[in-house]
């Protein structure tokens, strides 16, 4: 899948850090509370490097940036803090063929694959966004060179052959691959505490699990 429009991604000339936000403008304090309604602490909002933007191509978004290895951006989401904003998400016009939030990536560890920043913020630990519901090439490598043992996969419910087809691709390579069952919420609904205890009562998926899935997919 070809997205690239340009190679280069830079965060938008009006972004400010939430860390620096002066607490008397109401957009900042619009913005910050739209974090905490979600459920964001402060400590996601260092860790992640979240901003905002009160004017420009990105007015009233929050910005969330992603880096790779190197602590280069390589990617960042904008999201309306505004409840009755008619657009609610503006990406860069660049590949999405990213390792979303990389530099926060252990591959020793099992990740956990969702679909949006909010999703992997909310699950905390060694989670990976797709910025979307496909996987696509560069982590599908960087996975496999990186010898990573297990991968919990947390798409939504309508992504579901979307993630069938990402624990084949996996299984194939003899990853140890979690489908977890999400219903009708995304991991940021859940919220950290539901998706640890979603994560423990998932098994790995097996071959003939993997078969009724697919099956109940093309009838579901």
């Amino acid at each position: 899948i070809k997205e690239t429009v340009d190679t280069h991604v830079a965060l938008p000339a009006e972004f400010k850090l939430i860390l620096n936000g002066n607490k008397t403008n109401p957009e900042f304090r619009n913005a910050l509370m739209y974090l905490k309604n979600r459920g964001i602490t402060r400590e996601d909002i260092v860790r992640y490097g979240i901003g905002y933007c009160e004017t420009g191509p990105y007015e009233k978004m929050l910005i969330i940036p992603s880096y790779d290895v190197n602590g280069r951006l390589n990617f960042f989401t904008g999201r309306k803090y505004y409840k009755d904003s008619v657009f609610k998400h503006k990406n860069p016009k660049v590949s999405k063929d990213v390792i979303g939030f990389e530099l926060l990536i252990n591959w020793n560890e099992p990740i956990t694959i969702v679909e949006g920043v909010f999703d992997a913020i909310a699950v905390k630990r060694n989670a990976i966004p797709l910025f979307g519901k496909i996987i696509l090439s560069k982590l599908k490598k960087k996975i496999i060179e990186e010898n990573v043992k297990s991968i919990y996969i947390a798409l939504d419910s309508d992504a579901r052959a979307k993630a069938l087809d990402i624990c084949k691709y996996f299984m194939d390579d003899g990853i140890e691959v979690y489908l977890i069952e999400m219903g009708d919420k995304d991991p940021s609904e859940l919220g950290y505490r539901e998706m640890v205890n979603k994560k423990e009562l998932t098994g790995a998926i097996t071959g003939s699990g993997l078969m009724l899935e697919k099956v109940g997919s093309m009838f579901g």
